[in-house]
């Protein structure tokens, strides 16, 4: 059994990857951990728990940080939505529990060293500071999957940065050094790879069709996406980079090319700051912390996006 700690700050692509782990038969969600993102915690954690009645799943939610470490930037509201779910209005009266997440993340870590996989879909805010609680949290986790980087500077941002780093670069930072120190990689699922992966007009109406209480659900939530991607981006193709990463996680025999180096995040620069820099030619030395996904088996990655909406 794949056991999931999703980190996630939703957003329509995280719901559609929290919405493909649910229905995975390998795989159980053990707690959702939320951070500020693609919009502020008040909705990115209303947001999870709105998800979670959607899917009748009796699972905890940990709210998390809700700013960046060092220094804010702005959200993502402009393309998922005011509330993160495409301006839809849902809300949830579900109970969250009151531990902070990245202390919970510690916590259940360190109950089942090697059994938990983490999947952050979000900024690493949650993860940098769960690191500060625990120096040795990444030799307790048995994979760590990220959506997270732009890894050749083609971004979605702030022109080479994706919006992920590019939301708490210096949790990003801590994070990729922490697992580099450890001898450890994080499976990076970056914006570069979502592109190569897009859904078709065509494949999001095989979804509406499909004409179930999920589908519905999802159409309703990405319709505002949808129109942004057509109106300012001038394509049909959306690029939901959340379900890639979850792929990932799910079943790693989706993988089909990868490249393992050393990740860097850079902290200071005018016009580059987040973007992550990528030793491709191994110049210096430094241990790998990145297994970079290139490729994915893309029909699999469509048969799991339409499961997740039957």
């Amino acid at each position: 059994m794949n056991r999931l700690l999703i980190d996630t700050d939703p957003g329509e692509d995280d719901a559609l990857a929290i919405m493909m782990a649910a229905a995975h038969p390998h795989t159980k969600i053990e707690a959702i951990i939320v951070a500020a993102g693609n919009v502020g915690l008040h909705h990115t954690t209303n947001n999870a728990a709105v998800i979670l009645d959607r899917l009748g799943l009796d699972i905890p939610i940990y709210a998390g940080c809700k700013n960046a470490l060092v220094q804010n930037t702005q959200d993502a509201s402009h393309a998922h939505g005011l509330d993160g779910l495409g301006n839809t209005g849902y809300r949830s009266e579900r109970t969250i529990e009151s531990a902070h997440g990245s202390a919970e993340i510690v916590r259940r870590v360190n109950a089942e060293p090697g059994e938990l996989t983490l999947v952050t879909l979000g900024p690493l805010s949650n993860i940098a500071v769960a690191l500060h609680l625990d120096p040795d949290l990444p030799f307790k986790i048995k994979r760590t999957v990220a959506m997270a980087g732009a890894v050749t500077g083609h971004g979605n941002t702030n022109v080479c940065t994706e919006f992920n780093v590019f939301a708490d670069p210096e949790a990003a930072h801590f994070v990729f050094e922490a697992w580099g120190a450890a001898g450890k990689m994080i499976e990076v699922a970056d914006w570069e790879l979502a592109t190569r992966h897009g859904f078709t007009k065509q494949d999001r109406a095989g979804w509406v069709a499909l004409d179930t209480p999920l589908s519905d659900f999802f159409a309703a939530i990405s319709a505002h996406s949808n129109r942004f991607i057509e109106e300012f981006r001038g394509r049909t193709v959306n690029f939901f980079a959340d379900p890639v990463a979850m792929a990932v996680a799910l079943e790693p025999e989706i993988i089909k090319r990868r490249a393992q180096h050393h990740l860097g995040i850079e902290l200071n620069g005018g016009l580059s700051r987040g973007q992550t820099i990528v030793d491709w030619l191994d110049a210096s030395g430094r241990q790998a912390n990145a297994d970079i996904i290139q490729e994915i088996d893309h029909e699999r990655l469509l048969e799991l996006a339409l499961m997740a909406q039957r």
